[in-house]
């Protein structure tokens, strides 16, 4: 893999006029304020949006985790959520050069072709298709120009700036912004290195060989034209698995492709160093040869196994409408500063309170509708602020990933209303939730032993 020595002068100009511009945009937006404007969830959008990656990505943050953050924040910043505009390809061949043109070598040494169309936009990447000259289809996840500059620059300014908060005004430790402020930098840094991603993908097919999974794959890191700003994998062709009609095409039973996906998932929590966090429409494909592609591993998220099995029990207890077992999971996940002052029967109506609100006003349980990716994501969102919102009441606290992984069992309950709509997450012979990775922790444990 190859590193490059920044070049000083250039970085030093780049933190200097990054300061500038946040200055001019924040000062505009203060403007607004005193001449009378609302300084509401919405100004707060406005603003990241004109101040760019780093605040998108915060916004994003902000949207994807309604334990740390208020309702009316998480529902404004939804739009985040999106995919972004594409910049030229002009600006994603700087990276490239920069990047993959040493020693005299050329990106055309490199690559028979690159495709300068995008096949994605993101806040901090962009992803074009490629060929290698031995006939090898890659694509290229780009990190876009001096994103990680930009972002070292906010975040460092956004900590200067809470952390002079709490000194000045002492009140504002109750908050607790620095710290929020620092897991928005961890996460978000560590999503700019793409070595760390090679190594998610890596980690995860060890996960699938240890496992003898031969149904899913993960693409291919290609590592001698692997950075930290550019990442060349192989491409893998399929359709999306949300599209029944499509899947068909290369397999018999839509709903055995499910049953697979979820339990490598699940198996996953136990065996892999961590989870994937994002896998949503856009990053699960059913291959040309009846395989499952997971794609994308930036977001992984991490979960004791004693929560896992914790939240199992809380979701199955869902399942049943068991809502003293729900509360009860709740407390043995460690969601609690302390258990002994929780009442769990008061805990446990709440619940009951807002499922029963949340099915009636849930018309997509019974009514059919195909599954749509954007209302579908709304509506998870709202049922992950419910949930927030009935903790915070009774002094929970949500493990850091408890969302993430929340939130894509979510994401499976929808796919599974397309492609197997008999078929029940927690009491379906088919899906093993514990037991099978239980299994090979003790396969693998006795290895281990003998070696």
């Amino acid at each position: 893999m190859r590193t490059h020595r920044p070049n000083l002068f250039k970085h030093t100009f780049n933190v200097v006029n990054r300061v500038r511009q946040t200055a001019s945009i924040a000062g505009l937006s203060a403007l607004r304020v005193a001449k009378g404007e609302r300084p509401d969830a919405m100004l707060l959008k406005e603003t990241f949006e004109r101040l760019g990656t780093t605040y998108i990505k915060i916004g994003q943050f902000i949207a994807s985790t309604p334990s740390l953050f208020p309702r009316e924040y998480v529902e404004v910043f939804q739009g985040f959520l999106d995919q972004t505009s594409p910049l030229p390809y002009s600006y994603i061949e700087q990276v490239l050069k920069a990047e993959l043109e040493d020693y005299g070598t050329r990106l055309s040494d490199n690559f028979a072709h690159i495709d300068p169309i995008p096949l994605a936009s993101a806040s901090i990447a962009q992803v074009h298709a490629a060929r290698l000259h031995n006939g090898d289809e890659v694509v290229l996840k780009v990190q876009k120009p001096d994103v990680k500059t930009i972002m070292q620059t906010d975040l460092g300014v956004l900590h200067m700036v809470t952390k002079s908060m709490e000194l000045f005004m002492p009140s504002m430790k109750f908050a607790s912004i620095a710290p929020i402020i620092d897991e928005i930098r961890m996460r978000m840094l560590a999503e700019t290195d793409f070595i760390a991603e090679a190594q998610n993908i890596r980690d995860f097919q060890q996960f699938l060989s240890v496992s003898g999974n031969t149904r899913v794959v993960a693409p291919k890191v290609v590592d001698e034209l692997t950075t930290k700003r550019v990442l060349t994998m192989s491409r893998l062709h399929g359709v999306s698995m949300i599209d029944e009609t499509a899947m068909r095409q290369y397999c018999a039973d839509p709903a055995q492709v499910m049953t697979d996906t979820l339990n490598t998932w699940f198996a996953s929590l136990m065996l892999c160093n961590s989870f994937h966090a994002d896998l949503h429409a856009g990053n699960l494909m059913l291959l040309t040869d009846g395989r499952i592609g997971f794609l994308d591993f930036g977001i992984v998220g991490k979960l004791k196994a004693e929560s896992w099995r914790a939240c199992m029990g809380m979701m199955q207890a869902l399942q049943n409408s068991d809502y003293r077992a729900m509360a009860r999971y709740m407390i043995d996940m460690e969601m609690t500063h302390a258990s002994e002052q929780v009442n769990v029967e008061r805990l446990a109506d709440d619940l009951e309170r807002m499922m029963t609100t949340i099915m009636a006003e849930d018309k997509a349980f019974t009514s059919g509708v195909p599954f749509n990716t954007k209302a579908h994501a709304d509506e998870l969102n709202q049922m992950m602020l419910e949930i927030v919102d009935v903790g915070k009441r009774h002094g929970i606290r949500f493990p850091r990933d408890f969302a993430l992984l929340t939130k894509q069992l979510l994401y499976f309950d929808r796919f599974m209303r397309t492609l197997a709509p008999d078929m029940d997450m927690f009491n379906d012979a088919r899906v093993s939730l514990l037991g099978q990775t239980e299994a090979h922790n003790q396969t693998q444990s006795q290895t281990q032993s003998q070696t």
